[in-house]
């Protein structure tokens, strides 16, 4: 089990401004609930993980936790568990200034949400103030994001859902022992030759805007349109979803006659999160419409979410697959971890496959689907005639 040490870290990056907003008892009277929201947010996102100490300044607007990061039963990169960690951070803070700030407020609130590995000098021995310093002291070197270009990327983003100008885009996922292609994944690009062509650059941006569920229920919609009709007989095809646009799939995307369609879950989140989906899922079930769970390996207690959400496709992240082909122990530990998700009644999906020895490696630890550019780039779907 691999132990890396690192801190997760939350502040309120412009407290000035707030107080001129709100005045100074009430921005240290949100600040203070602020805290406590930070610090629930931080039990959740290192549920999975060993706390070693933690601070909070409710003056400062700051809450942070050191902990190090487990491996348990796939083989883990660190920088990608801690990037996971971050990026479910990112989305579940935002929805505390929401709640605290009000909408409008809590949309333009600067904010650092950072996941850093320490380095050993920072939690030598019991010494746990070094970490603390060493946060703030990062933090502030950290280039500042936030409210650079915000507002103008926010309107592009709204032009973009008002003109639904996103392309879609498919990647072949194969068997893996005959490279027979078996279904698709559908993706989504922003208008070509802008920054929003980039999926990362455009969910960001749509997250920073407040509009991150209105966008990725755009994408799935315009992929259903584009897809219907066009599938080769017996193929299916997942669609990307994360956990509040999943929610809503049933009853705002056209799903009638699509069974072989199902979602795929991209953003992993703690356990509590999870079980809120469970009836959402199965109401998808109902008519038809499966469940793929995107990036195993690199989240938060992936077997137990497979055990409460039942995917029909448990896909390896990229990191996992990185190291199929580095020697026997990471072999065993892919194997065995591949072993238990059959029994759990999911197909295996080897995500990233780019060599011809990841994919032989994959193939004697028994997976039995691929993805990747070994296999076929993401190529453009056209537009349906008359569709948006």
């Amino acid at each position: 089990m691999t132990k890396i040490t690192a801190v997760v870290s939350v502040r309120i990056a412009d407290i000035t401004r707030l107080t001129h907003i709100f005045g100074e008892e009430s921005t240290q009277q949100a600040l203070t609930q602020f805290g406590e929201e930070a610090t629930a947010l931080l039990k959740r996102l290192l549920a999975q993980h060993e706390v070693i100490d933690r601070y909070r300044s409710d003056v400062d607007g700051h809450c942070s936790a050191c902990f190090r990061v487990l491996s348990g039963d796939l083989p883990r990169d660190a920088s990608e568990v801690a990037q996971a960690i971050a990026k479910a951070g990112h989305q579940l803070i935002r929805e505390r200034l929401f709640a605290i700030f009000g909408g409008g407020t809590g949309a333009r609130i600067n904010y650092d949400l950072s996941v850093f590995v320490l380095p050993s000098e920072a939690v030598s021995g019991d010494d746990k103030t070094g970490w603390v310093q060493w946060t703030k002291d990062r933090s502030r070197s950290e280039p500042k994001h936030q409210r650079k270009d915000r507002d103008n990327s926010s309107t592009r983003v709204r032009a973009i859902l008002r003109e639904c100008s996103i392309q879609t885009v498919l990647q072949p996922i194969v068997r893996i022992r005959d490279s027979t292609v078996t279904g698709f994944e559908a993706l989504s690009r922003g208008p070509q030759r802008t920054p929003f062509e980039r999926p990362d650059v455009l969910f960001d941006a749509a997250h920073a805007a407040g509009c991150a569920v209105e966008m990725e229920l755009l994408c799935a919609e315009l992929a259903l349109e584009r897809t219907k009709g066009k599938l080769p007989p017996g193929k299916f095809l997942t669609i990307n979803l994360g956990p509040d646009a999943l929610a809503l799939a049933a009853e705002k995307l056209p799903l009638a006659g699509r069974q072989e369609v199902m979602f795929e879950l991209t953003e992993h989140l703690p356990l509590n999160e999870a079980e809120g989906l469970r009836d959402a899922v199965e109401r998808l079930r109902t008519i038809g419409i499966g469940l793929a769970l995107d990036d195993t390996g690199c989240g938060f207690a992936d077997l137990d979410t497979v055990r409460l959400l039942k995917p029909e496709i448990v896909k390896l992240c990229i990191t996992v697959i990185r190291n199929a082909d580095k020697g026997a122990p990471f072999a065993a530990a892919i194997r065995a971890s591949a072993e238990q998700l059959y029994k759990l009644g999911c197909k295996v999906l080897a995500e990233g496959v780019e060599t011809a020895a990841q994919r032989d490696a994959l193939l004697n630890c028994g997976i039995e689907l691929a993805q990747g550019w070994l296999y076929g780039k993401p190529v453009a779907v056209a537009p349906v005639p008359g569709g948006r």
